[in-house]
């Protein structure tokens, strides 16, 4: 080891080797079809809901609650391990070999969410302020100058007090960049410069309180490790996690749901895979967001075909990553004690899936009737159910 510097050039290296081993599984040919779906039926909505704006939307009120959360998150990503509480707690003094670079890469991962926001929003500004260029030019770079203003204030403000109450920081940090950005986007600027001294005069504050603490190894250790499970629990839904266990929890709340199946051999794969559906937090969770989120489309979605596409890439979605998650080889399985080799696991998988497609279109349904939408509703209807069946059976032919 010749410094600190080359340890975090190897250890980004073999992080982004990492990542991107599970990135070309998470985004896959279906994952693609998906967000086309996704992206075009966002989009066209987006474009024709600009076309009817209102002059007295609180455009500046909406960019600063999202500006003001996009960018007092902003958690340092430093690649450590727990180990290197031991090893590195010796050569502290030349810590900033390892942080500094440490910092810069936070800066540059996290930069896509904001930027994102801020080309998505220039249509909206155009229609309700017009697009000076104060907002195309000189927006942007101060959005860059903040986040990496965040990224410090944050690291230092774990840093002086190991983590503790860091909600209080971000907190004062969020109302900040939000009261800075509405006053920006306003086009009051006398007041958005003041907020902006504020805001450097905060951040100088928290880095002198910081200044001479020892480094906290355990919080940012903690942070990591939680940082890297929240990945590796995302890239589980789409391919196997060899060091990442699955949490698994009883919900004896719905045990009830098991009496609709009838005892016998017959039905002992499709009672076994609803156990596993039901108790594993992956699959579980993951058939309970993409229903929200198509609840939630369906209902701000203001035309027809928009919401049957985004319903269908969604259902397209739900049916991969179940179906992937139930017949993905395991080391054991209760049917492996009583093998049950007349009746087939796929079938059943294929049951399951359907069954809970079926309480997917019908939430959709129910709220699009809710909004006074039959039509529509039906028409959402068939396409998750059709996309669903079509789905399961070409997953089921591919398998044999």
């Amino acid at each position: 080891m010749k410094n600190l510097h080359d340890v975090w050039s190897r250890r980004l290296h073999k992080y982004t080797i990492e990542v991107q081993n599970y990135l070309k599984y998470i985004f896959t040919g279906h994952i693609a079809v998906v967000l086309l779906f996704v992206l075009g039926a966002a989009g066209f909505a987006y474009s024709e809901w600009i076309q009817d704006i209102p002059p007295e939307f609180p455009a500046a009120l909406l960019l600063a609650g999202l500006f003001g959360l996009l960018l007092a998150i902003s958690p340092p990503s430093t690649l450590l391990k727990e180990a290197d509480s031991v090893y590195f707690l010796p050569l502290e003094s030349q810590l900033d070999e390892f942080l500094k670079p440490a910092l810069k890469w936070s800066f540059l991962s996290q930069l896509y969410l904001p930027l994102v926001v801020f080309i998505v929003s220039l249509p909206m500004v155009n229609a309700i302020y017009g697009l000076p260029s104060s907002y195309l030019i000189g927006f942007p770079i101060l959005l860059l100058l903040i986040k990496w203003w965040n990224i410090q204030t944050e690291f230092a403000f774990r840093k002086q007090g190991a983590g503790e109450k860091v909600w209080v920081d971000r907190l004062v940090r969020f109302l900040l960049i939000a009261l800075f950005v509405y006053f920006y986007v306003e086009e009051q600027l006398i007041i958005a410069v003041l907020v902006l001294f504020i805001i450097i005069f905060y951040g100088k504050w928290i880095a002198r309180k910081a200044t001479g603490k020892p480094f906290a190894y355990d919080h940012f250790i903690s942070l990591e490790e939680n940082r890297m499970l929240r990945f590796y629990q995302f890239a589980n839904y789409f391919t196997d996690v060899p060091h990442l266990k699955g949490k698994i929890k009883a919900r004896s709340w719905l045990n009830w749901i098991y009496r609709f199946i009838k005892p016998g051999p017959r039905n002992a794969h499709l009672y076994l895979i609803l156990r596993t559906f039901i108790r594993s937090d992956e699959l579980f969770y993951l058939w309970v967001r993409l229903t929200a989120i198509i609840m939630v489309g369906t209902w701000f979605i203001p035309f027809q075909i928009g919401v049957a596409l985004f319903a269908g890439a969604l259902a397209f979605a739900t049916v991969i990553q179940i179906w992937q998650g139930l017949t993905h080889a395991q080391h054991f399985r209760m049917d492996n004690l009583f093998p049950l080799t007349k009746f087939s696991r796929q079938l059943a998988v294929r049951k399951l899936i359907m069954a809970m497609q079926l309480l997917q279109s019908v939430a959709a349904a129910v709220v699009l009737l809710f909004l006074g939408e039959p039509v529509t509703a039906l028409l959402t209807f068939v396409v998750i159910l059709a996309v669903s069946l079509i789905t399961a059976i070409v997953l089921k032919s591919k398998k044999n």
